[in-house]
This record gives C-alpha cells, sequence and structure tokens, in this order.
C-alpha cells in the first residue's frame, strides 16, 4: 500500500514471542514485491498489473475484515478522505513505480523509494510546522540525497540512459506522492477508522481508479497471460498488501513505532538480494555506497533530537510519536 502511515496503536497486548518472526516476515513481504514488480511488469501492461494487484489486495482484505469483524467507515466524508488518500497513496505510487521498473533495476527502485521518509520530513517541518528541524535531521537529508544521487550515477550514461533517469525520477516523485499520503493521513484519518479499515478503504476504491485508467489508456485491463505474471500479482496483492498490513499493525500494538520502523533497513536487504540473486541485477561498489549513504541518512531524519552541548537551555517536550514512515511499494 504504498507507504503506510502508522497508527500507533494503544499497546495493550503483551508480546508473544512472535513479534521478531512477524518482523522478518513483513520486510520479506515488502522487500519481495519489487522483485515481483518488475517481473510482473514485463509481460503485463503498467495499468493492468497494478489493476490486478488491487483485485487480490482488496479480496484479501474483504475477507480479513470480515473475519475479525471490522467496523467499516460510514461518514460520506471520511470515505471522501479515504478516495484523497487511495489516489496519493496507492494509485500515483504504485503506477509510478511499476512504471520505472520497466527501466530501472528493482533493487534501485527499493533505495529510491526509501527515501519516502525525507519528504514527509520536509512537508512536516516546512508546510504543517508539525515537527522540529534538528541539527541531526538535516545532516540527514543532505546524507541520504547525496546516497541517492550516487545509487543512480550508474544511470546516467551509456545507451537507454534517458529511459532509466525517466525511471529514477518517476520513483521519487512516488516517494513525494507516498508522503504527502503520511501527511493527509496523520492529518485526516488517523485515530478516526481502524487501520485495517482504512487499508481496505485506500486498496478498495484505488481499484476502480486504475481499472478504469486502465480502459481509457490501454483499451482494456490485460489478463495475465504466463504463470508468472500471475503469480507476481497475486504475491503483490496477498501478500505485498494483505499479509504485510496485518502483520505491520499487529507489531504496531506491541511495540513502539520506531521499534517497527526498522523494518525499513531490513526491507531494503531484501529487496537488493532478491534483485542481485533472482534477476542477476548489478551489485556495484557504487551502488552499495549510495544504499549506505541512503539508509544512514534514514537513521539520522529518525532522530528526534541531539543534545548539542551542556547546558542548552530546556526546549518543550517533545510530542509522543505519532508517526513513521515505511516505504512499501
Amino acid at each position: 500500500m504504498g507507504q503506510p502511515s502508522a497508527t500507533p496503536l494503544p499497546h495493550d497486548r503483551r508480546e508473544t514471542g512472535v513479534e521478531p518472526l512477524l518482523f522478518v516476515l513483513l520486510a520479506a513481504a515488502w522487500g519481495s514485491s519489487y522483485l515481483f514488480i518488475k517481473i510482473g511488469v514485463e509481460t503485463l501492461p503498467v495499468l493492468s498489473l497494478v489493476t490486478w494487484r488491487l483485485v487480490f489486495g482488496t479480496g484479501f482484505l474483504v475477507l480479513a475484515v470480515a473475519a475479525m469483524r471490522v467496523p467499516l467507515p460510514r461518514d460520506p466524508r471520511m470515505i471522501g478522505r479515504l478516495a484523497v488518500l487511495s489516489v496519493i497513496n496507492v494509485v500515483v505510487p504504485f503506477a509510478l513505480i511499476t512504471w520505472a521498473e520497466q527501466s530501472i533495476d528493482s533493487g534501485l527502485a527499493s533505495i529510491l523509494n526509501a527515501t519516502t521518509p525525507f519528504f514527509t520530513l520536509l512537508l512536516s517541518v516546512l508546510v504543517l510546522r508539525g515537527d522540529r528541524m534538528t541539527g541531526i535531521r538535516l545532516a540527514g537529508l543532505f546524507v541520504g540525497f547525496a546516497g541517492v544521487i550516487v545509487v543512480s550515477s550508474g544511470s546516467l550514461g551509456g545507451p537507454g540512459a534517458l529511459g532509466e533517469v525517466a525511471g529514477i525520477l518517476a520513483v521519487v516523485a512516488a516517494s513525494v506522492s507516498y508522503a504527502l499520503g503520511n501527511t493527509f493521513f496523520a492529518r485526516q484519518v488517523r485515530g478516526r477508522v481502524d487501520p485495517t479499515a482504512a487499508a481496505l478503504g485506500q486498496v478498495g476504491l484505488a481499484l476502480p481508479m486504475v481499472a478504469g485508467l486502465s480502459l481509457v489508456v490501454d483499451g482494456s485491463v490485460a489478463v495475465p497471460s504466463v504463470p508468472e505474471a500471475l503469480f507476481s500479482v497475486a504475491w503483490l496483492g496477498i501478500v505485498g498488501s494483505g499479509f504485510a498490513y496485518l502483520f505491520f499493525f499487529r507489531l504496531l500494538a506491541v511495540w513502539t513505532p520506531t521499534r517497527v520502523s526498522l523494518v525499513t533497513y531490513l526491507m531494503q536487504v531484501v529487496a537488493v538480494g532478491l534483485g542481485v540473486i533472482v534477476l542477476g541485477e548489478p551489485l556495484t561498489v557504487g551502488f552499495v555506497a549510495g544504499a549506505i549513504l541512503v539508509v544512514g541518512g534514514i537513521a539520522m531524519v529518525n532522530i528526534r533530537s541531539v543534545p548539542w552541548r551542556t547546558g542548552a537551555p530546556n526546549r518543550p517536550p517533545v510530542a509522543p510519536e505519532t508517526e513513521i514512515s515505511v516505504p512499501e511499494p
């Protein structure tokens, strides 16, 4: 679901010992999505792939909501907000990342999509005035964006460079869209709708939008014609959006948002590793260096404050954690 904004559920459950396993499974579910986007887009048009992904995702979440007896929103205003969220948090980023993976490697797409927290922080500080920019966070932004330049440098020359650069910009634009989704969710949806119902609302409302776009742009919704494509869209919908959300919100009911957000680092390892092992994508020194800079920048922007000197004047206490940014493809 692209970059879900996490509602910090009350920690009303005790750890059962299964949480570390769920954490690993969540990283595997989201990290592997980049691989299956790459496989699926080889034989399916972009909008058709996204449509079938949403078909499977919606079906799974409907069953989950019914099994858990989760109440669905009935207020037309809230449904409208979920419709807006489905556009900026599902339709736009899903389509952009899928389109981008026609020309760039899945591992590169995963690292570029990891920039979402940078844009979320910028929006929070500059537009909403809802967060505070510290020295370490500002440094993290520079480090992270330097990493984007380094990790993308291999695509700046040679045949096909224009398409690769366009793909890079598309994933960055998707990250901006996810950041907008995080901000909108925090202001308009969080605390008003059960998280699983919100997930279903986003995915379910996005489905007719993408299907309609596919009919207009491509003339039809192409049916997966090879087993690899069918498996890819089923995996993306059921595992990448379905089970992943259940794992995600289960962890939030027990762990703090910051602890859950550590999945960001593991899922990048999964995505890059699968790209190298399964697809034979190159793993250059420059790519690794850029990826380390991006992930390091994410860690730095997640630091809320740093005592720069002894005896510094007292600052107002920072509000408790209320949101996290996890870049799901």
